[in-house]
């Protein structure tokens, strides 16, 4: 077949209709799709009637045990006797201690009212109290000396260690160089002063819950491609220039399904160094290549075979309850793959606590920076899986009955300043709320019908992911039925019968097991098609780039190579599941290196000289006809006549050309 006739087919073959160009396989890939959607839609379904049951339990389980939401109640101002940069505060009883920092000027010496302030807080307003609060003779002493001795020490902020309060002052350049003042809280109203000698009391938790471990050789897998297997889970290289993360251990190939640039291009699997953590199906993993001053840090969902960069993670990160994933300082990565970041400029924060309401579901994440005081708010909840809006501030304490104080401060000193009051479910422990008691709710417990409640939710949440990974639906199966064995009270009708729609889960996600495999393998030979279409694209797309174009075959054979690709793309509209944006892409990208060759080669045409390389060829081949006079000569006069076809079909290709771009300019036809 000539080249124009090849062309020929491809445009009849991207023209015709879906399902004529998949006949063959259409009617088992449509009885595929169609059960595999089908089972979809029940499970949806049941879903739906889950949250329903859900969002009923939650009605009742709040009216039996109460319920505090998060809102802001009110915003009151304090004045402080002197202009100052206020720093932190503390609640003790229904009062609070300010904390803050003023310029002495020409004062020879600090007094406690330089540096503390005392409120009494009721009713959402605030009354300026005396520093009885703090009235101690060793801890006055003690206060002159420190300013006596450091001429240049600020108050940094005050923190609660179980029944201490540590009154925190920096004396030195580096945030660690501190003095402390300690107090006795446990049942007092007032404070009872202990000492200044217990600096090394405190100090920040574990900025990391879980143990970084170091690669090592015996790691090492070798080949063309050599990378580092990380517990032979997922393996790691930052050779050839990039840094990339694979989910095969096959060193034939550089390719992963995560990579980024990095600076040394020349430098081997020992230069880099890899650090891993495991935190369920989560790996962390923590790398700094050759001469690099950073590390990166990325995480790796085994179950999605997804990475993702999280350089945040790098000050503190620390675990959810329950095993839910991870929490850092603006934002939050769970088991599941759900994550989510807040977008903020706050750097080298550090985790100081965790407020756990008395509710079971709520928690509070407390995050700091020593240089700046400013502290991150990150209320996570139980049930729902996920974090509130953060909230930022320079201050922050919390009451008994769950009011939560803060302020945000400014660099320049001022004498009024606004303190926020919300209203939060992290109350006391001794703080006694409005329950029912005779109700079988109660008689559960708000903390167990927590907990299994949050497991449900979860199952929404692998139901709403559709089919992102290919274990999901046994995870369903599994996730469903452990809920109904481990909790009694879900099969109660007083519970609204969570075990019903449970079971209705579990029998559509084992329907679509084996469903889904189909689909999968659909899938995977849409992605195999479209790869290798990509591949191709991005080589002759390349080969165009680097051409000199100084004949003009070399303009034939690079419009076929665009026309015969471009029908390739065109094809892959006709598969299922195909990345549509991406086909569009390519599509797109092949047409512009068209139009542009195109006009280039309607430039070269116009040359006088553009066409001699064809009839050299045709004077070539008359001067064979005439040797050709024998039977033995067939041979040669079949090579003759496709050399004669490659000629004309190369032209009938720029004819269809010319054809196409008579739009653009006047057209020379020869």
């Amino acid at each position: 077949m000539g080249l124009a006739a090849r062309e020929d087919g491809i445009v009849r073959m991207a023209n015709q209709p879906e399902t004529e160009a998949a006949a063959p396989d259409a009617p088992a890939v449509g009885l595929e799709s169609s059960t595999y959607e089908i089972i979809r839609n029940r499970l949806v379904n049941s879903g739906k009637d889950l949250r329903t049951r859900l969002d009923q339990l939650n009605e009742a389980r709040k009216e039996v045990f109460g319920s505090i939401d998060t809102a802001l109640l009110n915003t009151e101002r304090i004045t402080t006797e002197h202009n100052c940069v206020a720093r932190d505060m503390v609640a003790i009883g229904n009062r609070f201690l300010f904390g803050y920092n003023v310029h002495l000027g020409l004062k020879s010496e600090m007094e406690l009212s330089d540096v503390f302030a005392v409120y009494s807080h009721a009713e959402q307003t605030f009354q300026t109290e005396t520093l009885e609060l703090i009235d101690d003779a060793e801890f006055a002493k003690d206060f002159k000396d420190l300013f006596r001795y450091y001429k240049n020490a600020t108050f940094a902020k005050f923190a609660t260690r179980g029944p201490h309060l540590y009154m925190v002052f920096r004396v030195g350049k580096e945030v660690g160089e501190i003095k402390t003042f300690k107090w006795l809280l446990h049942g007092q109203d007032k404070p009872k002063y202990v000492d200044n000698r217990s600096d090394h009391e405190f100090k920040f938790p574990p900025q990391h819950e879980f143990e970084w471990k170091r690669t090592h050789r015996d790691l090492h897998q070798s080949g063309d491609h050599p990378h580092i297997s990380i517990e032979n889970r997922v393996f790691v290289e930052t050779v050839g220039g990039d840094l990339t993360i694979k989910v095969e251990n096959n060193t034939d190939t550089g390719e992963g399904i995560y990579s980024e640039d990095v600076e040394h291009a020349d430098q081997t699997l020992d230069d880099a160094e890899i650090y891993y953590a495991l935190v369920g199906n989560i790996i962390l993993l923590k790398i700094r290549p050759y001469q690099e001053k950073s590390f990166r840090y990325i995480v790796f969902n085994e179950k999605l075979q997804q990475a993702r960069r999280l350089d945040s993670i790098k000050d503190a990160c620390v675990m959810l309850p329950d095993d839910h994933g991870l929490i850092f300082s603006n934002g939050y990565y769970l088991q599941d793959g759900e994550y989510k970041t807040f977008e903020n400029d706050l750097q080298d924060m550090l985790y100081e606590r965790v407020i756990a309401a008395p509710n079971g579901e709520d928690y509070l994440y407390v995050f700091y920076n020593r240089e700046s005081g400013v502290y991150v708010l990150l209320p996570y909840n139980l049930i729902e899986q996920k974090v509130d809006t953060p909230i930022i501030c320079n201050g922050m304490t919390l009451f008994e009955a769950g009011e939560l104080l803060c302020f945000k401060g400014s660099d320049e000193p001022q004498k009024h300043h606004a303190i926020q009051i919300w209203q939060t479910p992290y109350v006391d422990d001794d703080y006694v709320p409005h329950t029912q008691d005779d109700s079988f709710l109660s008689k559960i417990g708000n903390k167990d019908i927590v907990r299994g409640m949050a497991e449900c939710h979860e199952v929404l949440n692998l139901i709403n992911k559709e089919d992102t990974y290919a274990n999901l639906y046994t995870d369903l199966v599994k996730q469903a039925g452990d809920i109904a064995d481990s909790y009694f009270w879900t099969s109660r009708e007083d519970c609204f019968n969570l075990a019903a729609a449970l079971s209705s889960v579990k029998e559509a996600a084992s329907a679509a097991v084996d469903e889904f495999e189909k689909v999968v393998r659909v899938k995977k030979n849409t992605a195999d098609q479209t790869r290798d279409t990509q591949k191709r694209t991005k080589e002759i797309l390349s080969q165009i780039q680097h051409r000199r174009f100084e004949h003009i075959n070399d303009f034939v054979a690079s419009l076929s190579d665009l026309r015969t690709v471009r029908g390739d793309i065109i094809s892959l509209r006709d598969l299922r599941y195909v990345d549509e944006p991406l086909v569009e892409q390519l599509e797109t990208e092949v047409s512009e290196q068209t139009e542009r060759l195109a006009r280039s080669c309607v430039e070269f045409l116009l040359r006088p000289e553009a066409l001699n390389p064809y009839a050299e060829k045709v004077r070539d081949e008359q001067s064979r006809i005439e040797d050709l006079t024998k039977v033995t000569d067939a041979k040669q006069r079949v090579r003759f006549c496709e050399r004669c076809f490659n000629v004309a079909d190369e032209g009938e290709l720029l004819r269809k050309f010319f054809d196409e771009m008579r739009k653009y300019r006047p057209m020379v036809y020869v």
